[in-house]
């Protein structure tokens, strides 16, 4: 879901798009679910075809994996 200006668009499992408060705009039913992972994995593999750095870097992936872990060890405890 996506707050802004007292207007909402609510994604439903990625395959209906609602909207609050927008003119002109109500819903969208869309054609198949994507939730990215393909363009993920074929960005990834174009990296390491041409040469270049990972779209994600090492740092954010760090990052994420902390927070991750932090988080999991808040709810044990």
């Amino acid at each position: 879901e996506v707050f802004c200006s007292g207007k909402v668009l609510q994604l439903d499992n990625f395959r209906k798009l609602r909207g609050f408060s927008w003119p002109g705009f109500r819903s969208m039913n869309l054609r198949k679910q994507d939730k990215g992972h393909h363009a993920c994995v074929h960005s990834f593999i174009e990296s390491l075809r041409e040469g270049k750095p990972s779209p994600i870097s090492i740092k954010e992936i760090f990052e994420v994996t902390r927070v991750s872990i932090d988080l999991q060890n808040n709810l044990c405890s």
